[in-house]
């Protein structure tokens, strides 16, 4: 598969500009768009910028086709998806406890659910990683109750849950289902990442007084 830095050099020479000429284009430091192609890693902000001054898309420079045209390519195009919060993975995190929320949005293919608002969390730590989900990665997520009508074994989601004295924190789990309970069950080889939070049937899982899922995981994206 071509790395998608081959792409957007391709883009910039079909449009003929030199990565200098296309630095400068988008209000850049001169040497930009050469610090790229070496291998730094540009936040998202900054190919968007790249993006909207050199008349390319995002669709271009990540995915290396065309830019969107018709409704459906329209539809599935790539989006930047604003970071609301951090997980963690398989144990819970404060919500105003460090490392703080990076303000750089992500971006994402509305793959599913294209109509649903989509916002990304940080992840931190390793105890989803039999689901693919690592330290640093982002997860892309649309509101589980517009999604759901009901929990569904296998999806990865975010969980709310609220504490004594009004404190919340957030986790990604995978979720179980038994005629019994709702299970939020972590994905991990680690052993100190095992705990599993049970929600019984008797409650509407969505009304849950001290646990909500709050997120179906969509996507994934990890650092460029």
């Amino acid at each position: 598969m071509e790395d998608w830095r081959d792409g957007l050099k391709r883009a910039l020479a079909e449009r003929d500009l030199d990565m200098k000429k296309a630095s400068l284009k988008a209000g850049l430091n001169p040497a930009a768009v050469q610090q790229i192609m070496k291998g730094n890693d540009p936040k998202a902000s900054t190919l968007q910028q790249l993006a909207r001054s050199n008349d390319l898309s995002l669709d271009e420079i990540l995915l290396g086709r065309p830019q969107s045209s018709t409704a459906e390519q329209v539809r599935n195009a790539v989006r930047l998806a604003p970071v609301v919060g951090t997980v963690a993975a398989g144990i819970w995190f404060s919500l105003d406890a460090p490392p703080q929320v990076e303000p750089e949005p992500v971006p994402y293919v509305p793959c599913r659910y294209p109509d649903l608002a989509q916002t990304a969390y940080k992840v931190v730590g390793s105890s989803m990683n039999r689901r693919n989900v690592h330290d640093g990665d982002f997860v892309v997520t649309v509101p589980y109750w517009e999604a759901r009508m009901a929990p569904v074994a296998g999806d990865i989601a975010v969980i709310e849950r609220s504490r004594d004295g009004g404190l919340v924190e957030l986790t990604i789990k995978e979720i179980e289902v038994t005629r019994e309970s709702v299970r939020l069950v972590p994905r991990s080889t680690e052993p100190e990442y095992q705990d599993v939070v049970t929600i019984p049937r008797t409650v509407r899982p969505e009304l849950y007084e001290d646990v909500t899922i709050i997120g179906l995981v969509v996507g994934k994206f990890s650092t460029l």
